[in-house]
């Protein structure tokens, strides 16, 4: 595994072809388990997700991103031959749960930010948009939602802002890609992970993009057939993006001295 100064230093890059083929070797070797983790997920999220307004926010900010960083520690530990061998590791995640939360905080801040430069005229629709589509709202508000929808989105302005939208969100995604993988693998801080997944994805920022809307296709063809094909795409989504990361760091290989690693002791964290 290369450390910290090496990537500050090199500009590595990865394959998409072998981060699709690799995810899905890694994945696949404990696919039962990634499934079942999920559903547990699903249904947690689910019950958080019925509190109004709190649910939601700590689904986003927390839940998710938490056991996203369990799927990435679990995935790393597939990667060095370790396998998974607790299937209590799906809450891993929640030991990185402080600068999880705040690297997630960030960019979010961010990614609001650059929504309301984008809707600003049409923030108080798509505040009550959000509003009807939280909880069991999403159920109950249907029609409403359908017809708020249509009205906000329907027409050539908006669609080509939304267009600017998404495509600056997809950008936004591929800096910080990597920056939960950080905090996990390496042991890093927020800002200190999310400064060096920039670092790492600036050569990259293409290549990644790309695996992203493949990905996302992959994804949006699984769920399809009722979106059982999910539970197989999504380990295997992150099973690619952890592939292109362990391509450029070399976090599935041994480490090769410890001594190299000494700068992830609590210590050192604030000053990466």
């Amino acid at each position: 595994m290369r450390s910290i100064e090496e990537l500050r230093e090199t500009r590595n890059t990865f394959e998409i072809g072998r981060a699709i083929s690799d995810g899905w070797k890694l994945v696949s070797k404990y696919l039962g388990y990634y499934i079942g983790a999920g559903v547990i997920t699903v249904i947690i999220s689910m019950g958080v997700g019925f509190i109004p307004i709190v649910g939601a926010l700590v689904n986003n900010l927390l839940l998710s991103p938490c056991f996203a960083a369990s799927a990435i520690f679990i995935t790393w530990r597939i990667s060095r031959g370790e396998g998974w061998t607790d299937f209590g590791d799906m809450f891993k995640g929640f030991a990185y749960a402080m600068p999880v939360l705040i690297s997630t905080l960030i960019q979010s801040f961010v990614m609001i930010l650059i929504a309301v430069l984008c809707f600003y005229s049409l923030i108080p629709e798509l505040v009550e948009l959000w509003g009807l589509s939280q909880g069991s709202g999403a159920y109950q508000n249907q029609e409403e939602i359908a017809a708020l929808f249509q009205s906000i989105f329907f027409n050539t302005k908006n669609i080509l802002l939304f267009s600017l939208f998404m495509l600056a969100m997809l950008f936004i995604s591929a800096v910080w890609a990597f920056r939960l993988h950080f905090i996990v693998v390496y042991k890093m801080d927020a800002w200190p992970a999310m400064e060096l997944s920039r670092k790492v994805t600036a050569p990259n920022l293409l290549r990644l993009v790309g695996l992203f809307i493949l990905i996302s296709l992959i994804v949006i063809v699984s769920a399809l057939p009722c979106g059982i094909g999910l539970l197989f795409s999504l380990p295997w989504s992150f099973g690619a993006v952890y592939s292109a990361f362990a391509q450029i760091t070399g976090s599935d290989q041994p480490d090769e001295n410890n001594y190299m690693f000494d700068f992830m002791s609590p210590g050192n964290n604030t000053n990466q």
